[in-house]
C-alpha cells in the first residue's frame, strides 16, 4: 500500500524481511463459565491474551518503523459462550530486515511465555512454525533500477524494503538478485479483489527491460 498511499510507481527493493512464525498453546481446565468463579479458572483463553497483550506492550518498544507482528489465527476450545476454554491456541509471526532485532523479539517472546506459565494457572507451550533470514538485494542492481525509474517516471520511485517473503530471497543467497514493486489498486494484497493498472503494469514493464539493458552494457 506504501506505493499508492505516496503517488509513486515503482519500488526498488533493498532488502527482503525474514521472519519467525510460532504456535502458541495454552492448557487449562475446561468449565462451566457460569458456575466457576472467576478466581479459581483455569481459562486457557485468558492466558493467551494476556500474552498477546505483553506482545503489543513490549514489541513497540523493540521495533523499527517496518517491524510488523501478527496473530493469524486464535482458536478456542470449545469456543462456547457457556465454557471455559480449557484448550487455546494461536499462530504468531513477526518480520523484519534486521536478523538481529528478530533475534531480540524472538528472545522477548520466550520471556513473556515464560512468565506466564511462571505465573500460572494455565500452561503454556512455545513451538516454531519456521522461520527465514532477511536477504539484501544487490547494490547496482537496484542503481539500474532506480536509473531507469528516473528517466521513464522521474520523481515517481523510492528505494524500499520488502515486508513480505519472494522467491528472490532464496535466490540471493547465491546469486546477486534484485526486485521491483508496482503499486496495487487500494494496496490490496492477498485478497480475491488484488489488481494494478494497466498502465502501471506497462510502466513496470518498461522500467524492467531498461534496467536489464542497463546491466547487460
Amino acid at each position: 500500500p506504501s506505493l499508492e498511499a505516496d503517488g509513486l510507481t515503482i519500488g526498488i527493493v533493498t532488502s527482503i524481511v525474514g521472519s519467525r512464525q510460532f504456535h502458541i498453546e495454552a492448557t487449562g481446565i475446561q468449565n462451566h463459565a457460569g458456575t466457576t468463579r472467576m478466581d479459581i479458572r483455569k481459562d486457557a483463553g485468558a492466558a493467551l491474551m494476556r500474552i498477546y497483550h505483553q506482545i503489543e506492550t513490549r514489541f513497540p518498544a523493540l521495533a523499527r518503523p517496518r517491524t510488523v507482528w501478527t496473530v493469524g489465527k486464535i482458536v478456542l476450545d470449545p469456543g462456547a459462550p457457556s465454557i471455559v476454554p480449557g484448550r487455546a491456541e494461536m499462530l504468531f509471526q513477526f518480520r523484519d530486515t534486521d536478523f538481529e532485532l528478530l533475534e531480540r523479539m524472538h528472545a522477548a517472546l520466550d520471556e513473556i511465555v515464560a512468565e506466564e506459565n511462571a505465573k500460572g494457572p494455565c500452561q503454556v507451550t512455545l513451538s516454531s512454525q519456521g522461520s527465514s533470514v532477511p536477504a539484501a538485494m544487490d547494490p547496482s542492481m537496484q542503481d539500474a533500477i532506480e536509473a531507469s525509474a528516473e528517466r521513464l517516471v522521474p520523481g515517481k520511485h523510492v528505494r524500499m524494503p520488502s515486508g513480505a517473503g519472494h522467491d528472490a530471497r532464496t535466490i540471493a543467497q547465491v546469486l546477486p538478485t534484485a526486485m521491483m514493486f508496482i503499486p496495487s489498486i487500494g494496496g490490496v494484497s492477498h485478497h480475491y479483489i488484488e489488481d494494478t493498472s494497466d498502465e502501471d503494469i506497462a510502466t513496470g514493464a518498461q522500467v524492467f527491460v531498461e534496467a536489464v539493458h542497463r546491466m547487460l552494457d
